[in-house]
């Protein structure tokens, strides 16, 4: 393995309780954007196919900014990188809030999504660092507090919205929460930098890869779930349209479950069988919301897609610490940015299916396609 040198104590509890929190409030920076969108949509006069161009902006931010995230961490070191991935993070969110001009809104947009790009890579090389330096299987549990950091952030911010402040307040409290926990936890990040100054983006090794294309599938799943489900819930189960959300809301909540009791169920059954089996469990999750014929049923499927997507992504990420064609801050980066293009093709890809076809049709293939996700599993043996 080759992995950044560090003089930090990477077992510290102080730096497992930042990485934790850093999880957690990228997570709840992530989820601000979501219940400020009607408001967004409110101060900006723009149409709908405008907006929609608008929303690209934030993986676009994502996708150019990540490929460089190895070559930061190499030369800057963790701590710096995510110092002042907070503060764009920060600025963004306050120009999501408080700006009037589209041109200067596709700004802020594309700074959110590329300091959560890049935060999102540096702490997976963290936490990959931990692990190493434990003996033990954390990636699960941090991914977990990413997961719960998205509920709480969306509940926080539509409770303050509730009690009647308002979005610009909301959302500046909320700015001031992330960059506060950050801070009070920064000598937890690793200070360290690579002796010579790390490289660029390079091209993954096979496994790399391989991991890269498993996570795409992951990614694809939660995208699709993200932007088709509540529509495929309406139209074809016959639910309520104010209840929608109930799809990725089962969704979600499972993933945060199944991520939190991820390291006694990795350490059970080890990495390749965690992979098959959280692949098998979601693309039979996607069936049944297909096949039901209560709207009901549909929602325990989606629950059970989420349970088995949980842990796929947490466990092919720690496995980059046990590969030895790359040096791992530059495999995390690779994959990572790999396996974040489902996250952009996913709704895409759904939407195009289901315009030549139907949604059913759509989601059957996205099943067959988590169902590859075992076969694919026999690579990474313990």
């Amino acid at each position: 393995m080759s992995a950044l040198p560090t003089t930090a104590d990477l077992t510290s509890p102080l730096v497992r309780h930042a990485t934790r929190c850093g999880f957690f409030m990228a997570g709840f920076g992530l989820s601000v954007w979501a219940p400020l969108v009607p408001y967004v949509r409110a101060r900006i006069e723009m149409s709908d196919a405008l907006f929609g161009l608008l929303l690209l902006c934030i993986g676009l931010g994502s996708l150019s900014w990540m490929p460089v995230s190895g070559v930061l961490v190499a030369r800057w070191g963790i701590r710096p990188v995510i110092l002042c991935c907070v503060a764009l993070l920060a600025l963004a969110l306050a120009g999501m809030a408080l700006v009037d001009s589209i041109w200067l809104l596709a700004l802020a947009l594309f700074c959110f999504g590329g300091s959560l790009g890049v935060l999102d890579i540096v702490l997976n090389i963290q936490s990959l660092l931990i692990e190493g330096a434990l003996g033990r299987r954390l990636m699960s549990n941090f991914h977990g507090m990413f997961s719960l950091g998205s509920i709480s952030g969306a509940l926080a911010l539509t409770a303050l919205l509730s009690l009647g402040l308002s979005a610009e307040a909301g959302c500046l409290l909320m700015i001031v929460l992330i960059v506060a926990a950050n801070l009070a936890v920064l000598r937890g990040f690793v200070p360290d930098r690579a002796p010579a100054g790390g490289g660029a983006f390079v091209r993954p090794s096979g496994q790399v890869l391989l991991v890269g294309l498993l996570c795409f599938v992951v990614y694809l799943a939660e995208g699709a779930v993200l932007d088709w489900s509540a529509l495929f819930l309406t139209t074809d189960k016959h639910l309520e349209t104010a209840k929608g959300g109930l799809g990725y809301a089962s969704f979600a909540l499972m993933v945060t479950i199944g991520r939190f009791a991820g390291a006694p169920i990795v350490n059970s059954l080890g990495t390749a069988r965690t992979i098959a089996l959280g692949g098998v469990l979601a693309a039979m999750g996607i069936a049944l919301s297909i096949f039901a014929e209560h709207w009901a049923l549909a929602l325990v499927g989606y629950g059970l897609c989420g349970l088995g997507c949980a842990n796929v992504s947490p466990v092919l990420i720690s496995s980059l610490s046990r590969q030895d064609a790359m040096p791992v801050h530059l495999a995390v980066t690779a994959a990572t940015t790999v396996g974040f293009a489902g996250v952009l093709a996913g709704p895409a890809l759904i939407g195009l299916i289901a315009h030549y076809s139907s949604l059913a049709v759509a989601f059957g293939l996205l099943a067959l396609m988590l169902l590859s996700i075992a076969f694919g599993s026999r690579r990474f043996a313990d």
